[in-house]
């Protein structure tokens, strides 16, 4: 194991009497690679992410409780999911704002993950498709070399050959030293970036660890692994 980069110990996040997270106890260590956080909508993986990055009682109105070690919000690369770029800025601008901003921010990573796309430095950023923005959004993220990246869906929604090019694009920049954090509610075509997976329903931690050993339970398969695991939770 690594150095701890993450660590929840039973984290419960509410809304209210609403409790989207619920007694989770997990962590994330720096030589983890790509850890997939697999749930259906409305597990709390989006509510998880935002206590990690510092937004729970800051920016949100929930709260929580429990312990949480993690880094500061500045040492995280955060792509929410929701677009987070104003629409007045051109795409030049958004990516001169990110580099001044951040220390760890490296322009050619930037440019690198847009080559090949028709997203012009010149163009609004309200002016583009929104498979365009989500790229730019997803360049400014995977251009910092940070402790922690944290992607929330960042491939919902997208057609499979540009998810396939996405996850290429995704492992070739990312900074090796930094773990990730990535949700998604779709495992079909994604899992073989993944280093580690935690399964995630009704805001409970179901299974964690190494992909070669949650398949196990699923017969070799991901996707039948979380059906078990479910099953097992009803």
């Amino acid at each position: 194991m690594g150095d701890i980069v993450v660590e929840g110990i039973r984290l419960s996040v509410s809304y209210g009497k609403h409790r989207a997270v619920s007694d989770m106890s997990f962590r994330v260590d720096a030589d983890d690679g790509v850890v997939g956080m697999f749930g259906p909508n409305g597990a709390g993986k989006t509510t998880l992410f935002k206590t990690v990055c510092g937004d729970i009682g800051r920016y949100d109105i929930g709260r929580y409780d429990g312990a949480l070690r993690c880094p500061s919000r500045d040492e995280i690369a955060y792509l929410p999911d929701k677009p987070f770029l104003f629409s007045w800025m051109t795409v030049g601008q958004a990516i001169d704002l990110f580099s001044a901003r951040h220390q760890d921010f490296r322009d050619d990573v930037a440019e690198e993950f847009l080559a090949g796309s028709a997203i012009k430095r010149s163009a609004p950023v309200g002016s583009l498709s929104k498979g365009m923005s989500e790229r730019l959004h997803l360049a400014l993220i995977m251009a910092r070399r940070p402790r922690l990246y944290v992607l929330d869906e960042p491939l919902a929604g997208v057609d499979p050959l540009t998810r396939d090019r996405w996850i290429e694009n995704i492992i070739e920049v990312r900074c090796q030293e930094a773990p990730m954090l990535l949700s998604t509610h779709l495992i079909e075509g994604v899992e073989r970036v993944f280093d580690a997976v935690m399964m995630v329903v009704d805001g409970r931690l179901l299974r964690s660890g190494k992909v070669a050993d949650v398949r196990r339970i699923g017969d070799g398969s991901l996707e039948m692994a979380f059906k078990r695991l479910v099953a097992a939770h009803e």
